[in-house]
């Protein structure tokens, strides 16, 4: 079960972070969830306020932690405690089948808020080819017969 961290406990996660080989900060205006085991956190994500929702940045499992499903188990869990507001995120290519897995759908940077569209843009103007995923985007509706 994932837990949201208060921004007082940031520095436990930066220091997570940086001792996994990731470079990435939270910030105290990002909201911030991890997964742990024994006391340990072995999973983190920073969820970064956007106009319509949340761009996930720095998903990042324990070294020891990768492969056994912490990663998929954080977004998922995260994306729910986060609904009804929609997530994005900027995954490399070879995560596409990851974000899939959690629920996300390749988009069209004419299908997102501005907010979101305009730094991918910037990073494929720049050569940097991430994908633009999204989860929770469409309404939860299905049809009942």
């Amino acid at each position: 079960m994932i837990e949201e961290m208060q921004p007082v406990a940031y520095p436990l996660v930066n220091r997570f972070f940086k001792a996994n080989g990731h470079k990435g900060k939270a910030r105290s205006d990002e909201r911030v969830f991890v997964l742990r085991s024994e006391g340990e956190i072995i999973a983190a994500l920073r969820a970064c306020p956007r106009s319509e929702g949340f761009l996930l940045r720095s998903v990042w499992v324990a070294l020891s932690k990768r492969g056994c499903g912490y990663g998929l188990e954080l977004v998922k869990e995260t994306v729910e405690a986060l609904s009804p507001l929609r997530c994005w995120c900027y995954p490399y290519q070879h995560l596409r089948h990851f974000y899939a897995l959690a629920g996300f759908e390749e988009l069209a940077p004419e299908a997102v808020p501005a907010d979101i569209a305009m730094p991918w843009r910037n990073y494929r103007k720049n050569g940097q080819v991430f994908l633009l995923m999204g989860g929770n985007v469409t309404s939860p509706s299905s049809p009942s017969s």
